[in-house]
């Protein structure tokens, strides 16, 4: 087959379950779009395929979505084991395809056991797949690492190997430097850049939303997050990731005793005010929903996201907040969100070019 009618293959899909990872997958088909590429080419590998049904190709990628001990997991050690030994089922599987494009996303991060685990059954095969193509290998606006242990010692190795790595903050540009990185912004983040003129922002006076979600290594923001709710007094939880396991949102609630109000996308069709998310893309949904949204960050993609949406006067740590400042910044917003709309325009232009850039290189890389 040429080059131009081989399949090109998203790698690192997860699941729709979760709002935010499949918002990235729509992004990236999207960038693909505008590259050239049409979508009958496209193949998708997901560790979660059941989840989306609307996509013609998506095969299951080794791993397990709900990090539970299963015989998917299993599979996926297996998987891991024979690319390590040379017998790589799955690198030979993607050489029919022309190219490898990576979805963005921030899930090259090590940081602790469990996530070093993740990263090793769940997406180290796919990297090593990647890097051993021998067409051109993408991967699309990431956030990597912190990486550490066994994790460290095989991804960086075979992110060096990778054709262009798009990075979407600072501190991932730094640590990787490698020649192969640009930096550039969320495709959530450039999305908004692009819809930023079409958003109506409605008014601010609503109760407030609250979008939480469990941490590792939490300390005591469990304790601020029920305090930022009780100074904000009629506030509403929202769901944005409901999968099974310990990352569902809704789980997370219960646990503490908060009872949701439904899905962030069913919230926010409601005359809700402004919005505090300790999910990246739940802030962006909600800012594309025309909610100012205030972004508790848990990691190094949360600061890169707001800094480059001009915002960074509303971005806080999620460890060590104050949950007092936070709830006089959703009672400033109530009543007038003026600056803050304000900031996020005059970073659009920059944004809007950066995802240019970006689209020009893709679609140089795949030959379109």
């Amino acid at each position: 087959m040429s080059g131009e009618t081989r399949p090109i293959t998203v790698l690192h899909a997860f699941s729709r379950h979760n709002a935010g990872d499949g918002l990235l997958v729509d992004l990236t088909l999207d960038a693909l779009a505008a590259a050239g590429v049409k979508r009958h080419r496209i193949e998708v590998l997901a560790l979660d395929p059941e989840s989306f049904p609307e996509l013609d190709k998506v095969h299951r990628a080794p791993g397990e979505p709900t990090a539970r001990p299963t015989i998917k997991l299993a599979k996926a050690a297996g998987t891991l084991a024979a690319s390590l030994a040379g017998v790589d089922s799955l690198r030979d599987r993607l050489k029919k395809s022309h190219a490898l494009v990576a979805v963005g996303g921030g899930y090259l991060v090590a940081d602790s056991p469990t996530r070093q685990a993740g990263v090793l059954l769940n997406h180290l095969a796919q990297l090593r797949a990647a890097a051993g193509h021998p067409g051109p290998t993408i991967y699309l606006p990431q956030s990597i690492g912190p990486l550490h242990g066994v994790a460290k010692a095989l991804a960086l190795p075979a992110l060096a190997k990778i054709d262009r790595i798009w990075v979407r903050d600072d501190e991932t540009e730094r640590e990787l430097g490698f020649s192969n990185t640009r930096r550039c912004p969320d495709l959530a983040v450039m999305e908004l850049a692009e819809r930023f003129s079409g958003i109506e922002a409605s008014p601010s006076d609503g109760r407030p939303v609250l979008v939480g979600r469990d941490l590792p290594r939490a300390g005591d923001y469990v304790e601020r997050l029920g305090k930022l709710s009780n100074s904000l007094g009629d506030a509403c939880w929202a769901v944005q990731a409901d999968v099974a396991g310990p990352r569902s949102d809704r789980a997370f609630y219960h646990r503490h005793g908060w009872h949701d109000a439904g899905s962030l996308a069913q919230v926010l069709q409601e005359p809700t005010g402004p919005v505090v998310s300790v999910r990246l893309h739940g802030a962006i949904a909600a800012l594309l929903a025309g909610r100012p949204t205030i972004h508790l960050a848990y990691e190094r993609k949360g600061w890169g996201a707001y800094e480059d949406l001009g915002l960074a006067r509303w971005v806080h740590d999620a460890r060590d907040f104050d949950p007092e400042l936070v709830a006089a910044q959703v009672r400033e917003l109530s009543q007038d969100a003026g600056p803050f709309w304000q900031a996020v325009a005059q970073s659009c232009d920059k944004i809007r070019a950066s995802k240019q850039e970006m689209i020009a290189d893709l679609a140089a890389r795949l030959g379109e």
